[in-house]
């Protein structure tokens, strides 16, 4: 089997040690342990030997999702003739029954004669013989919930964990998984050999879904074992971190669809999904926001990465673009080397600078009206072919002009309308105070190292780099459902 990365390889390496392994799976409900267990065992099935004890009244939904569950189901195993048990180690579960039969642990099962526990607890009696069918062959089981198993039989979570921990993890080598309904059972969790926690909140409008792994002996967990991730389908998937990363050396650019000549097209990522109808194009004249709540690197880089397509795709079909944000070096340094030089003609920066450059406009700093008059736009954009782009950050802004220069913008940006779209990357300080000018807002926000993005209140995205065959990155949005 290919091997898996994230969250996922550390739980196969985790599960592969030598010894066998207890995961603790924690969270309250909707966060998706279930799936997020069941969707493991899904990735394993027939590489390892798995079953499934689940304590609901009844699992046909979960059939409909898993329809393999039902061949690993322990409800499906029970009722069989008993075998005898000759490998896997029953100490501690005897130990239980004389407990039980002597008074020492409070039970329903010791109200009149006990000859065999095992024989009370049928779906344990079918783990453990699970287990002995597939001694030495690392089998993985998952109980789900430890709380429900245990209200069964009337005895504590960590009594029934601690005999099934030291009987088939730590003497059998079996692995398992225990969900718990509760967010926290110090003890339970402390005899365990990993843990790991599941969220769900809404931060800022945003729909997060959080798993942290708050320790997996035996495995390395980096500097941040937390992995955000979506239950889309049904499916437990955690997301990627990948490394924005540009090539350095040439690229080849598809040529962009044709467009209509009062259209704006989004030749950039998946930013047509936070368009109110998914519209691959906008208005000419729309102004979009681009609103970073926060200014963590993560944030930045994204939104660098989401400006950086727009321009790479505009000039490439000699579209003209202006680009008045702090970000405009860094943009035309890593397009310098990819691009074509005859399409750079088509990308104008703007410093506060008396360089000679015909690619750059001189600011004076004194009125964005007056260093941006009409007459020097259509000077610059005079050898490129409309709809043009105009990006403008509210820091560049506020560093060049001061705080008051919201008035001067919206002037500037009524002017430019007719001649294409303008983008406008706001910092939180900012964004309210000119966010009505807006046909668009696309928010932007770091949560526990992945950026998020949206559009809509509680409808998010993770915004994940992705690669084409020329190595150039782009983003690809992923719902959080």
């Amino acid at each position: 089997m290919k091997a898996r990365e994230g969250l996922i390889g550390l739980l196969d390496n985790f599960f592969s040690q030598k010894f066998g392994k207890s995961l603790v799976i924690k969270g309250k409900p909707g966060a998706g342990k279930t799936t997020f267990a069941l969707g493991y065992l899904e990735g394993i099935l027939g590489n390892t030997p798995v079953c499934y004890l689940s304590s609901r009244f009844s699992d046909d939904s979960l059939f409909e999702s898993f329809p393999w569950l039902k061949d690993v189901s322990i409800k499906n195993r029970e009722g069989g003739t008993q075998s005898d048990l000759t490998s896997v180690s029953t100490d501690s579960l005897q130990k239980l029954e004389r407990m039980i039969e002597e008074g020492q642990i409070s039970s329903s099962l010791n109200k009149g004669l006990i000859l065999n526990i095992a024989d009370l607890l049928p779906d344990i009696r079918s783990i453990y013989e699970f287990v002995d069918a597939n001694y030495g062959n690392n089998p993985l089981i998952v109980i789900d919930s430890m709380e429900a198993l245990s209200e069964k039989y009337d005895m504590s979570s960590l009594t029934l964990f601690s005999v099934l921990h030291s009987d088939l993890v730590e003497k059998s080598r079996a692995n398992i998984i225990a969900i718990l309904e509760a967010n926290e059972n110090q003890k339970l969790e402390y005899f365990s050999d990993g843990v790991v926690s599941m969220d769900y909140y809404v931060d800022a409008d945003f729909l997060v879904r959080r798993a942290t792994v708050e320790k997996l002996r035996g495995v390395s967990l980096g500097s941040t074992p937390v992995y955000l991730y979506t239950l889309k389908d049904g499916r437990f998937d955690p997301f990627k971190q990948n490394l924005i990363i540009y090539p350095e050396t040439r690229i080849t650019v598809e040529a962009g669809k044709p467009h209509e000549e009062f259209e704006v097209p989004l030749d950039s990522s998946d930013l047509p999904k936070l368009t109110p109808t998914g519209a691959k194009s906008i208005p000419l004249g729309s102004v979009i926001m681009f609103h970073r709540k926060d200014n963590s690197n993560v944030v930045n880089d994204v939104v660098s990465l989401v400006k950086n397509n727009l321009i790479k795709n505009a000039i490439s079909v000699g579209r003209g673009v202006i680009d008045a944000t702090s970000s405009s070096y860094e943009t035309s340094r890593i397009l310098v080397n990819v691009m074509d030089p005859e399409t750079m003609k088509h990308y104008i920066t703007a410093e506060k600078s008396k360089r000679a450059n015909s690619f750059v406009i001189n600011l004076e700093g004194k009125s964005i009206v007056e260093d941006f008059p009409n007459d020097v736009i259509d000077f610059f954009m005079s050898s490129s072919s409309r709809p043009n782009l105009y990006f403008f950050s509210t820091d560049f802004l506020m560093f060049t002009y001061g705080p008051d220069f919201f008035g001067d913008l919206v002037n500037l940006i009524n002017g430019i309308r007719p001649t294409g779209a303008t983008i406008i990357i706001a910092d939180d300080e900012y964004y309210g105070k000119i966010s009505h000018y807006s046909n668009l807002a696309i928010h932007f926000k770091e949560v526990s190292g992945y950026a998020l993005m949206n559009s809509a209140p509680r409808i998010s995205y993770a915004a994940i780099p992705e690669y084409d065959k020329s190595h150039w990155p782009d983003i690809k949005l992923f719902d959080i459902v």
